[in-house]
């Protein structure tokens, strides 16, 4: 009897839910379809720490409602398309603010063919993708105001403009999509010119790398080299307190290291080429026929290796294959990392083999590797941090576990006994949702570029640290083979770290990707002078150009 009383009471609640959601579904749905994007901007201003985002994003949430209520008013069709893609914009905005740090940028759509590296995180950005789905798409209702639409409209559109003109358009999810567009257009614009480009890489054409250091006598004649180019590493992440990267410091210590060195570009793609050619990148699959790294090595008696740790990754392989190498190293029997890439154990692994088989041969080598491990949204597939709670601090600290023993193997070998070890980065830390949490009280002055390692490392070389005051990742490459006393014709932008600063290099303190052009100068970032500006957007449209050109 009690059972059926229970039972019947929860049918009676029951029907007064399906009663009520019968007579306000609209209402309903028109509610759930602006909460949503309200609790999100709530969430990405609490992440991001700025009370500017929710502001502005509170004040453009309200311009569409009050606009979608306006053609409402005309046309029920119209009003609902609008309000869907607006919405749809607004919330994938916020969604990227959240997640990923910043609104959506030109960077991030040029670098859309590279989702699978954010598998860590897949199922969770598939259900939030699908709730917001969802949720935008819900039917909206025509709402009764006790004000005059249009004056409505106009003093919410009057304080975000008042506001954002203080607070700065950055935080803006509408100046956002603008500046996309923009930056595209800026683009379109660059490509047309370069086009009208022609003969103009010898403007860049150098004889020889300006020698400011000579080679360490305990150096041999022709060393093997090593590099290995880390998958986003900000300095910030070897020195934090936390301890995240043991081992990674330890060696920094112990090597000649440059202070307040940064990334001359941003991503991957851009930042591989553009250091071992020293140079940048338009776009991210441009080839660039200049001299490079690889070829000046191979020009003096190097055999030339990249391991390739995405060898399933056929746009990567290309990517590669199109630098300029002897080889590209691509072994697809062990890739236990996502997306079927070498976990960072595997690439070490690798990497040790690789350098053993080419000492075997009597022929100085070099050798370059980009690790995958350490990419945004993964986990560490082997050694944890702490508890092992949080994913990001893992993958950190597998790396640098897996460095360590694989810097154990070296030293214990014969490779060490001729072999320089250089260890840098593809560009700095991706600041998105878990970069704020693990470093809650570091800040970044833009989420692109940062402070990264650059160190030389060879057994018996004597530790030394450089302040390079804000000059970047183009001087790496000249850096290095300036330490090698390896001097050959080149077209490189950067120059030998071991110059003066005063050297007036146009480039080695700007930063450059699709969105941003920015100065490191002086260890601070800052925007460029329009007069500054004005020179590099004309050096690099003819380096653009120059890089299409076959030299001699």
């Amino acid at each position: 009897m009690k059972r059926r009383l229970k039972h019947s009471k929860w049918a009676y609640y029951w029907d007064l839910v399906k009663d009520y959601t019968k007579d306000y579904s609209s209402e309903i749905m028109m509610a759930l379809k602006f909460i949503f994007p309200f609790i999100l901007v709530i969430m990405a201003a609490i992440s991001m720490g700025q009370f500017a985002y929710f502001l502005v994003g509170i004040f453009e949430l309200a311009s569409i409602l009050i606009i979608t209520n306006i053609i409402y008013t005309r046309h029920e069709k119209w009003a609902y398309a609008f309000n869907c893609l607006a919405l749809l914009v607004f919330n994938i905005q916020f969604f990227v603010l959240y997640y990923g740090g910043s609104f959506v940028t030109l960077v991030m759509l040029t670098n859309v063919d590279s989702l699978g590296a954010l598998s860590g995180k897949l199922p969770l950005y598939i259900i939030g993708i699908l709730v917001m789905l969802v949720m935008t798409f819900l039917p909206i209702m025509e709402l009764e105001y006790p004000f005059e639409h249009a004056k409505m409209l106009s003093v919410v559109v009057i304080l975000d403009l008042i506001f954002t003109l203080f607070a700065g358009n950055g935080y803006s999810a509408a100046f956002g999509v603008f500046d996309i567009f923009q930056q595209y257009a800026e683009n379109r614009q660059m490509l047309q010119k370069i086009a009208d480009q022609d003969n103009v890489a010898e403007t860049f054409y150098q004889a020889g790398i300006q020698s400011a250091i000579d080679k360490p006598a305990n150096l041999t004649q022709n060393p093997n080299v090593i590099v290995i180019f880390v998958e986003g590493l900000s300095q910030n992440v070897i020195d934090d307190e936390q301890n995240i990267m043991p081992n990674v410091a330890k060696f920094q210590e112990q090597s000649l290291s440059f202070k307040n060195y940064y990334n001359h570009t941003f991503a991957t793609y851009r930042g591989l080429i553009g250091q071992l050619f020293s140079g940048y990148q338009l776009d991210n699959y441009d080839k660039n026929n200049l001299v490079s790294m690889q070829s000046i090595l191979a020009s003096q008696g190097y055999q030339t290796s990249f391991v390739n740790t995405e060898p399933e990754n056929t746009q990567f392989t290309s990517y590669l294959e199109n630098l300029g190498y002897n080889e590209v190293i691509s072994d697809t029997s062990k890739t236990s990392g996502s997306e079927n890439t070498l976990s960072d154990k595997e690439a070490f692994d690798k990497l040790f083999e690789v350098a053993s088989q080419q000492e075997s041969t009597g022929q100085p080598f070099f050798t370059t590797m980009y690790t995958f491990g350490t990419h945004m949204s993964l986990d560490s597939t082997d050694e944890k941090y702490g508890d092992g709670k949080s994913a990001f601090l893992n993958k950190f600290y597998n790396f640098d576990y897996q460095f360590n023993e694989f810097m154990k193997k070296f030293n214990n070998s014969s490779l060490s006994d001729n072999t320089v070890i250089v260890f840098t980065t593809d560009h700095s830390t991706y600041t998105d949702n878990d970069y704020s949490e693990a470093f809650p009280s570091y800040t970044r002055e833009n989420g692109d570029v940062d402070q990264v390692p650059f160190f030389i490392y060879y057994k018996g070389i004597t530790p030394q640290e450089i302040d390079v005051q804000g000059r970047n990742s183009l001087d790496m490459v000249p850096t290095v083979l300036d330490y090698l006393d390896i001097s050959e014709e080149n077209y490189f932008l950067g120059v030998s770290l071991f110059m003066p600063k005063e050297n007036n290099n146009n480039y080695d303190t700007v930063f450059h990707d699709n969105s941003n052009l920015l100065s490191t100068d002086g260890a601070s970032i800052s925007a460029l002078t329009a007069s500054q500006q004005e020179i590099i957007e004309n050096q690099l449209t003819k380096y653009f150009a120059a890089k299409l050109e076959v030299v001699r």
